[in-house]
C-alpha cells in the first residue's frame, strides 16, 4: 500500500464522539483529540470547558491521501456536527496546509456557523480523553458510530488494528509463546513473521528480529504522545501491527494469528 500522510483539524463539539467516528474512516490512519485556537499554553480539560481560555475541542486527523481525501472527511465530518452556543464545542475545520484553504473554504462556504482558517495552535488533550469512547464502551453517544466492524474482529484487536492503539504489555497471547510456525496477518491472513525470528526480552510483546518478507510490512513516523517512533503496519492491508525498536520489531498480539508448522 502507499502512502501519503496529509494532515487536517476538525472541531464539532465533543471532541471523543467526533474522534470515534472520523477514526472508522477509511484512509484515516490517525487521530488524536486536543484543544485548538485558544489564548493560554497547554490547558486542562476543565480550563477549556469552562470557555475562559478561549480553545475549541479538536480532533488532529493524519489521512492517506491513496485512500481517501479531504473532501471526503469533510463531507462526512458535516453528517454528523450540530451548532453550539458554547465557545469550547463551536464548529471548526482548521488547515496547517494553505494549499487545503480553498477545498475547505468551498465546502462549507454556505455554513456560516462553521470557522474555517488557518490552524493558531493545538495542544494534545490528556492521555484519558484519547480514544475515549474505545475505552468507555458504556457512554452513549449521540453520533451513531458502528464499533461492531464486519470483519469480526474483536475488540481489542479493532482498536489495535484500526484505531492504531496498543495492548498492555504482557497482556498478549504471543508475547510468552514458544511454538513453531507462522504469525499472519489477523485480517487476510498474509504470512508476516517466523517462530525462527522470535526472541524473548522484556519487553512485553511478541518481538521478532525481521519478518518473513520485508515487503509485506512498511514504516511510517509517529509522533503522537510528545514522542518520535518508527510504527509498522502490514503493507498490503495497513493494519497497525507495532513498532520498530533499533534492533527488533515489536507487535501486538492483537494483530496476529497464529499457524502451527
Amino acid at each position: 500500500m502507499k502512502y501519503n500522510i496529509k494532515t487536517i483539524y476538525v472541531a464539532g463539539g465533543c471532541f471523543w464522539e467526533i474522534e470515534a467516528y472520523i477514526s472508522r474512516l477509511k484512509g484515516v490512519i490517525q487521530t488524536e483529540v486536543g484543544y485548538a485556537n485558544g489564548i493560554t499554553h497547554d490547558p486542562t480539560y476543565e480550563q477549556v470547558a469552562s470557555d475562559k481560555t478561549k480553545h475549541a475541542e479538536c480532533v488532529k486527523v493524519n489521512y492517506n491521501t491513496f485512500e481517501t481525501s479531504l473532501e471526503e472527511i469533510i463531507k462526512e465530518f458535516l453528517k454528523i456536527i450540530q451548532p453550539s452556543e458554547s465557545t469550547h464545542h463551536r464548529l471548526g475545520i482548521y488547515w496547517h496546509d494553505p494549499k487545503d484553504a480553498k477545498s475547505i473554504l468551498r465546502l462549507v462556504n454556505k455554513n456560516p456557523s462553521i470557522e474555517a482558517h488557518e490552524l493558531k495552535g493545538f495542544y494534545l488533550a490528556e492521555n484519558k480523553y484519547q480514544k475515549y469512547l474505545e475505552k468507555h464502551p458504556e457512554i452513549n453517544s449521540n453520533i451513531k458510530i458502528n464499533m461492531n466492524q464486519s470483519d469480526n474482529l474483536t475488540l481489542l484487536s479493532y482498536q489495535v488494528t484500526k484505531l492504531a492503539m496498543n495492548e498492555e504489555a504482557f497482556s498478549g497471547k504471543y508475547a510468552d509463546f514458544d511454538e513453531e510456525g507462522t504469525y499472519v496477518d489477523i485480517t487476510n491472513n498474509e504470512e508476516l513473521f517466523s517462530s525462527k525470528d522470535k526472541i524473548k526480552n522484556d519487553s512485553g510483546y511478541a518481538c521478532f528480529t525481521k519478518p518473513i518478507n520485508p515487503d509485506a510490512i512498511t514504516s511510517l513516523r509517529d509522533f503522537s504522545y510528545g514522542m518520535v517512533r518508527l510504527e509498522i503496519r502490514a503493507q498490503k492491508s495497513g493494519i497497525h501491527l507495532g513498532y520498530k525498536k533499533r534492533d527488533y520489531y515489536e507487535i501486538n498480539s492483537a494483530a496476529l494469528k497464529f499457524v502451527y508448522k
